[in-house]
């Protein structure tokens, strides 16, 4: 009988339990077929496992380097099976929420990377702008800027939902060229009370109207009447288009910013509220394991992405 993985099994059980009988019962097989075993592996490596000279059971010298590399391959061999069960079990759809204000854009670049990762995953995106219960017929994991209110409390979670933060982004404020040739640029928060300034709505329908500023030991709190208040989608094109000041998270504006389409105001003023953006989802789901592999492939793919976007 040549080495097999199941005799390297019993070799080991045998050595962990230092007994024939010991890695018998452990195993519920019969000790003659230890002894078989460990007789079998030894005519064919040609080699003896365990002294004979003493009553201890006792490996010999070549013995203790086939245990070394045998629990090596053992662990291997399990990684590439428990690797193959999942891999098995990840193809079929996932359908991924959206929410505003997340710079949708920078979800779907991370997606040519996941398909290669995973090509039997088929994705459905949805643009969510209303809170859904997460896990029903609608999605399986939604991925938003933290849910905030007006002031800075958050919103209760709903029950037995993950949520899991994948990376944080900066809040700016911004304008286009347009709108500041014609209103001038703001030097100060208080400034900006002259200025028009439009309002964030999010999925739970707050208003973000109110903006507070730090620079040094210096706080500035700005409350404004909207003229405009949207999504963040249509929150950005308003400010390309020319219609005033915006708030949004850095990694909605990046594009805009480095063309220079937008221009980033106040730059020596630190904009309160930053974000994380998180992946939520429920953690009893048939569609679990294809839901952790895109949210662990979000978080390396937009943390790295942000990391170098820093540089």
């Amino acid at each position: 009988m040549r080495a097999s993985v199941r005799l390297i099994e019993i070799f080991v059980r045998v050595v962990e339990t230092e007994s024939f009988v010991g890695a018998a019962r452990s195993m519920l097989i019969d000790p003659a077929a230890v002894s078989r075993a460990i007789k079998s592996l030894e005519e064919d490596l040609g080699i003896l496992l365990f002294a004979r000279s003493t009553r201890r059971l006792q490996l010999t010298t070549q013995g203790r380097r086939f245990h070394r590399d045998s629990v090596r391959m053992l662990r291997t061999f399990e990684e590439i099976i428990n690797r193959s069960k999942v891999d098995a079990t990840l193809g079929g759809q996932l359908r991924v929420g959206m929410g505003p204000a997340l710079g949708r854009r920078m979800l779907i670049r991370t997606i040519p990377s996941f398909q290669e990762q995973y090509p039997e995953i088929s994705l459905v995106l949805f643009a969510v702008n209303e809170m859904l219960d997460v896990g029903d017929d609608a999605i399986d994991v939604l991925i938003r800027p933290r849910s905030t209110r007006q002031r800075g409390t958050t919103h209760r979670s709903q029950q037995g939902i993950v949520v899991r933060k994948l990376f944080e982004s900066p809040i700016l404020v911004c304008a286009s060229p347009y709108y500041l040739k014609r209103a001038g640029t703001p030097r100060t928060p208080a400034d900006l009370r002259q200025h028009t300034c439009n309002a964030l709505l999010t999925m739970e329908r707050d208003v973000h109207d109110e903006w507070s500023f730090v620079k040094e030991n210096v706080r500035e709190r700005i409350k404004f009447e909207s003229k405009l208040t949207a999504y963040g989608e249509e929150l950005r094109e308003a400010a390309l288009a020319g219609c005033g000041i915006v708030r949004l998270l850095e990694c909605h504006i990046e594009d805009e910013l480095r063309s220079g389409a937008l221009v980033r105001l106040l730059p020596d003023w630190k904009c309160l509220g930053d974000l994380p953006i998180q992946a939520i989802y429920r953690k009893h789901r048939p569609t679990l394991l294809r839901v952790n592999a895109f949210v662990k492939h979000l978080a390396t793919t937009l943390s790295t992405a942000n990391a170098t976007s820093r540089r």
